[in-house]
């Protein structure tokens, strides 16, 4: 199941390399990033979440607290079956 984070703006004092290297950390057996971009106006990640052995929801529970703990801001949105979702909501 493909997930793909959408964000305007990292938190302060981390860069977009730091971002991917924890979000890999986090999601450990759940997932693993397939794709990403960083450009003037924000970037994305795309991760594959394990639904073979594990329950995919134990994966995208993980990414929204990482985004929500480390302080991503409001606008970034998470995208799961072509339907977005706002972080905070």
């Amino acid at each position: 199941m493909e997930l793909n984070i959408h964000f305007t703006a990292l938190p302060a004092g981390m860069s977009f390399d730091q971002m991917k290297a924890e979000l890999a950390q986090v999601l450990e057996e759940d997932g693993w990033l397939t794709g990403s971009g960083l450009g003037a106006g924000g970037g994305f990640v795309e991760v594959e979440l394990e639904d073979e052995r594990a329950n995919p929801k134990y994966g995208i529970l993980a990414v929204r607290s990482f985004l929500q703990e480390r302080g991503f801001p409001k606008d970034t949105a998470i995208e799961l079956a072509g339907v977005s979702a706002p972080l905070y909501g």
